[in-house]
């Protein structure tokens, strides 16, 4: 019979709260200067090279802590779907840039969509393997809310979009998927980060999880934005984007040091 693994009850690598203030720091400042120091041209180009530099530098410090975690069922598990969604979402961005910038060619829509909605059902496997394994009952109040979250976006979404585009169309269909995928992936977060504020885990898992929920609301927020047409590439909802990604980063690597 194989042993079961073990977890410690604490992880002793400390967090830098320094650091997490500069990255959210950095963020608001970069967006503050990208719109008052560039020309529109130059915005779009240098947002795009950082969107597709940012979820690179996270599945690489995923696979890093994958690599730690070999040999593990649960953690090698769910850190290489968390590591091959952040690609999924790298390649979406490249393909996308590619796209736009060097074969002038509408990304949307496009293979660069194939992608981007990979991105989701990994996270969602990454959250379910740890939480039914930190977790495995679940209380019925739990799955009432953890139902109608999802639920209450979707359906707030197709209202919305409903309203806004008054048909049925291609963009309602496209983004009532991708809206219930990562309205999905966020009231997963929201759980996971639930079970795991007592620090059964450490402070590096929980850092982790807010790093995520910082994406998943920037997600399911751009969504919404689409519909009436409202986001740019220099839009402040880009700044979960950017704090998300390096907060995941950052997390990530304290998480490879606690191991």
């Amino acid at each position: 019979m194989k042993t079961p693994e073990v977890v410690p009850e604490k992880f002793d690598s400390p967090i830098d709260y320094k650091i997490l203030f500069l990255i959210i720091f950095s963020s608001i400042v970069f967006q503050f200067l990208l719109n008052v120091l560039f020309p529109s041209d130059d915005r779009d180009f240098i947002v795009s090279i950082v969107s597709v530099i940012n979820p690179l530098a996270a599945s690489l410090a995923g696979f890093l802590v994958t690599l730690r975690y070999r040999g593990s069922l649960v953690f090698g598990k769910s850190y290489l779907m968390l590591s091959l969604g952040f690609f999924c979402a790298f390649l979406g961005e490249l393909t996308y840039l590619i796209y736009d910038l060097v074969l002038n060619i509408e990304p949307y829509p496009s293979i660069a969509d194939v992608f981007f909605f990979a991105y989701s059902p990994f996270l969602i496997a990454h959250l379910i393997i740890n939480i039914r394994f930190f977790q495995p009952t679940t209380k019925l109040v739990t799955k009432v809310w953890v139902s109608i979250i999802p639920i209450g976006i979707v359906f707030a979404y197709i209202w919305f979009s409903l309203h806004e585009i008054g048909e049925v169309n291609f963009d309602f269909y496209y983004g009532t998927i991708f809206v219930a995928a990562t309205s999905v992936a966020l009231t997963l977060t929201i759980l996971g980060t639930r079970i795991f504020k007592e620090g059964i885990l450490g402070k590096s898992w929980l850092i982790l999880l807010f790093g995520i929920l910082s994406l998943t609301i920037a997600d399911d927020v751009y969504y919404y934005l689409e519909i009436p047409g409202n986001y740019d590439l220099t839009h402040p909802i880009n700044i979960l984007w950017y704090a998300g990604y390096w907060i995941v980063f950052y997390a990530l690597l304290k998480h490879k040091e606690s191991i």
